[in-house]
């Protein structure tokens, strides 16, 4: 396992990090997701073998957000 963080542009209320936090984690070898809704950020913990970070990208595009690995 090993945690990645994302830059969420769009994000700016509960509702907004709560369904991307729903959704993200739905996702198969998904483990855990963290919000930092003050920063616009999520931290995903998932199996880098089984998923990639493309798959965790289209989860929150096809919310209308636009995310992408934190530098």
């Amino acid at each position: 396992m090993k945690t990645v963080e994302y830059n969420v542009k769009g994000m700016h209320c509960i509702s907004c990090s709560t369904g991307i936090a729903k959704l993200v984690k739905r996702l198969d070898n998904v483990d855990k997701v963290e919000v930092e809704l003050g920063k616009s950020k999520i931290h995903v913990t998932f199996n880098t073998d089984a998923i990639d970070h493309q798959e965790i990208i289209n989860a929150v595009d096809r919310l209308g957000y636009k995310a992408e690995p934190a530098e």
